[in-house]
């Protein structure tokens, strides 16, 4: 009997020293809570308190969770750990991009090796004429430098064909008008200037530049000097026309002329013209004439 009570009192003890151990002694367990959302720090003031310590046991790209942000916990919420243990974390990195390289003025080769350091797709390249970019080098990608792309995204390179040429003909005593409707058509930039010449028409191309080149750069300038005519002009005899019509056709001759009015009649008629009919002027010169 007595036996049996000492046997009953050790258990007692035993069970108690267990279930305080259990319970409320350092063998107690701890219910983890949820930091899922939250930020590193925010994670730290949330299981410090409880005896928990943290640690991050991974870093890894999440799409939806912010960069810095506890994507899950080992043990997750609501699970239990012991009092003074670990909680690991797996932080976001945020969504998985990578920035594409500037490759301009690099070859293909230099500009595939420089893409190929990251986990992005080199793509088909395509070619285009270019003024600035020598034939064969890269201009440009497509994304374009500086965009934030995913993993294997594709990179396609656009290369340069060189300056664009355009097959150039000879306008030199052809017409003006029709050297600039063609010379523009095709592209060019023309610049047109004018001279007066003794051999060659009004309205017809003198010289041009370049010349003696089958082809010129797309876009380039093409100089034209195109003919005022002759610098010399003949008096023409304008006797007996009225004023208005004798000063017209002196003035399309680019001459400047003075009028003297003679008598009272109303519709005066040309009596006399200096210089003479006939006589070689230069355009711009004075020719006077008398009505009356």
């Amino acid at each position: 009997m007595r036996r049996n009570r000492k046997v009953a009192i050790i258990l007692a003890i035993a069970l108690g020293v267990g279930g305080w151990y259990t319970l409320v002694g350092p063998g107690s367990r701890v219910v983890v809570p949820s930091v899922v959302g939250g930020t590193y720090e925010e994670a730290v003031s949330t299981l410090t308190p409880l005896g928990l310590t943290t640690v991050i046991l991974e870093k890894r790209f999440d799409e939806d969770i912010a960069k810095g942000a506890i994507i899950e916990t080992d043990p997750a919420g609501g699970g239990r750990v012991a009092s003074g243990g670990q909680v690991k974390l797996i932080v976001s990195k945020g969504p998985e991009r990578y920035i594409i390289p500037s490759v301009t003025g690099l070859t293909p080769e230099a500009a595939t090796t420089a893409l190929e350091k990251f986990p992005l797709i080199v793509g088909a390249n395509t070619e285009v004429f270019n003024t600035e970019i020598p034939k064969g080098f890269v201009i440009s990608t497509s994304p374009t430098s500086g965009t934030q792309v995913k993993r294997d995204t594709p990179v396609s390179l656009v290369i340069s064909k060189g300056v664009e040429t355009v097959a150039l003909a000879s306008y030199s005593g052809k017409s003006g008008e029709q050297a600039l409707n063609e010379l523009n058509d095709l592209g060019f930039n023309v610049e047109s200037s004018y001279a007066f010449n003794e051999k060659v028409l009004s309205g017809v191309v003198i010289s041009q530049s370049p010349t003696g080149v089958d082809v010129a750069p797309k876009g380039s300038t093409i100089s034209l000097v195109i003919s005022r005519g002759s610098q010399y002009v003949f008096i023409p005899n304008v006797f007996s026309l009225d004023q208005l019509k004798a000063t017209q056709a002196l003035q399309d001759l680019q001459l400047k002329v003075v009028v003297k009015k003679l008598g009272t009649k109303k519709v005066k008629k040309v009596t006399n013209i200096s210089p003479k009919v006939g006589s070689k002027v230069k355009r711009g010169s004075v020719v006077t004439i008398t009505v009356g």
